[in-house]
């Protein structure tokens, strides 16, 4: 048997992940096959590959296994690598010892699948820097831009899980809704839950089995009853909150073509004042399905708030409207 020290920044992951970034990769029915057989150990130990490892521990692995040769991880392209480098130089905001933050551009997702060929998740192995992993530690969808936390070492990422998971966190969000909600301010404490066969899911409000969901919100700028500025401040983190929330209310966020309330926002006629028609603006690309959702500042327990500006787009959006960004709101 051959043996190796867990390091510092291995403590407290799980076993099957940390074989895989000390060893290489393998398949994972082959490595519980492994596991089971005593051909890897932990301690000299058989352990489960959801065993969390600890610095200092020793792992034990047979010469018999040839990582490389059980699976090949597909190495990433050249295009894709300097995509990933170029855009996040683009998004970057901050750097601390603890984190990077970055503003996500609407339409990338933060996590992969069969059907997104650009992901966070995925940059995240081009952008790790001096040999310290980035790890997600919170998710934003895919058509929200924004603010997105990645940590660095795992002790930061469990502060940080920590944090989001004890409701520490002050996150706050901007939208363009339509109409605007009937008050200026206000709270929706609404239980959500998921519904729908895969592939057609959607989040709604259910009283009945519904995990309790809170958001509360202040509108920031508005034109008439049409259109809206609001800030949001989720105290829950649910799937779709905020846009089911909005759309609940009839103050469904511009742009959403999955929650849109009963504001008939595609179709509407209505004349805003002094504007054109609210369903021929210029929304990018050339169409009104770019979500007008962003997620503008993060406040973290005892220490700073981090923002992310909001993209061209959505500034000439509120310019196109009429509505303003208040300074220094909170």
């Amino acid at each position: 048997m051959l043996n190796i020290k867990i390091p510092e920044k291995e403590h407290g992951t799980r076993l099957d992940k940390c074989v895989r970034r000390l060893l290489g990769q393998i398949n994972q029915s082959l490595l519980e096959k492994f596991l089971r057989s005593g051909m890897i150990m932990l301690d000299a130990k058989k352990a489960k590959s959801s065993t969390k490892v600890s610095y200092g521990q020793e792992l034990n692995y047979s010469q018999k296994i040839s990582f490389d040769e059980h699976y090949k991880s597909k190495k990433m392209n050249e295009y894709n690598e300097t995509y990933y480098k170029k855009l996040f130089k683009k998004i970057f905001i901050k750097e601390t010892s603890e984190y990077i933050a970055i503003n996500k551009p609407s339409g990338l997702a933060v996590q992969g699948g069969s059907k997104q060929k650009y992901h966070v998740d995925d940059m995240l192995k081009c952008i790790s820097t001096d040999n310290i992993p980035l790890k997600l530690i919170h998710r934003i969808d895919k058509d929200t831009s924004g603010l997105l936390l990645l940590a660095k070492e795992n002790k930061s990422a469990k502060k940080f899980t920590s944090f989001f998971k004890d409701r520490k966190i002050v996150k706050t969000y901007l939208a363009i809704v339509s109409p605007c909600p009937n008050d200026e301010i206000g709270t929706i404490d609404l239980p959500l839950s998921k519904s729908g066969t895969k592939g057609y899911q959607r989040m709604s409000v259910d009283h009945d089995i519904g995990k309790r969901a809170i958001t509360e919100y202040k509108v920031l700028d508005k034109v008439g009853l049409r259109v809206a500025l609001v800030a949001l401040y989720p105290k829950t983190g649910r799937t779709h909150q905020l846009r089911v929330h909005l759309e609940y209310i009839n103050a469904p966020i511009v742009g959403d073509n999955k929650y849109q309330g009963l504001s008939e926002v595609y179709k509407s006629s209505h004349n805003l004042p002094k504007h054109k028609k609210l369903s021929q603006i210029k929304w990018i690309p050339n169409n009104i399905k770019n979500l007008q959702l962003h997620a503008y500042s993060i406040t973290i327990p005892q220490s700073e708030t981090i923002t992310a500006k909001v993209s061209e787009d959505f500034k000439q959006n509120l310019k196109f409207l009429g509505l303003k960004l208040p300074k220094n709101f909170t």
